[in-house]
């Protein structure tokens, strides 16, 4: 009977210890895997900022400026509740705060209201010039150099991510780099 017990007892280490090998391959294999979605992640965001899109795209002369400054565009649709969220945020901002010109593009009239009477924000409503700057997602903004060349376009998800990408300085006291 002691022997049977024996063996059954060593039967069930057995196992014990495959189990636990097998949970040790197991979070390996999860972890290259996150490891290679991680990347592929980077590697998408990087791609639209590798690849040169049409001179349409890449230049626009209505947001050249004679003063030397960039000019940021928001590119915001009226059905979405996010974009308005950033371009009330955008014209609550002092004016003076962002070093350079500040437009809020859309194809609705509605968008041009989010602006307010903001005077520091340039409301635009041009559904062609929406198209030639044809941004894949709103809300969106483009700079744009002093002679109308795009520098970069980033989807804006938060007002400290637009507070970000705008150059503003952030308070001391906030964790949003």
């Amino acid at each position: 009977m002691r022997a049977e017990l024996t063996a059954v007892q060593n039967v069930v280490n057995s196992l014990a210890v495959f189990a636990f090998l097998g949970m040790v391959i197991a979070l390996f294999a999860i972890s290259a895997l996150l490891r290679i979605v991680r990347e592929l992640q980077q590697a998408v965001l990087a791609a639209p900022a590798a690849a040169p899109g049409p001179d349409a795209v890449r230049r626009v002369p209505r947001f050249a400026s004679a003063d030397g400054r960039p000019t940021f565009v928001l590119v915001v649709s009226e059905h979405c509740p996010s974009c308005r969220d950033r371009a009330a945020h955008l014209a609550g901002m002092p004016p003076g705060r962002v070093d350079g010109r500040l437009v809020l593009l859309s194809a609705g009239e509605a968008c041009a209201a989010w602006a307010g009477p903001a005077p520091h924000v340039e409301a635009v409503v041009d559904a062609d010039l929406l198209g030639s700057v044809a941004v894949g997602a709103t809300p969106s903004l483009v700079k744009y150099a002093p002679d109308g060349a795009e520098e970069w376009r980033r989807v804006v998800g938060s007002d400290p991510d637009l507070d970000r990408l705008l150059g503003v300085d952030l308070p001391e006291s906030s964790n949003v780099r």
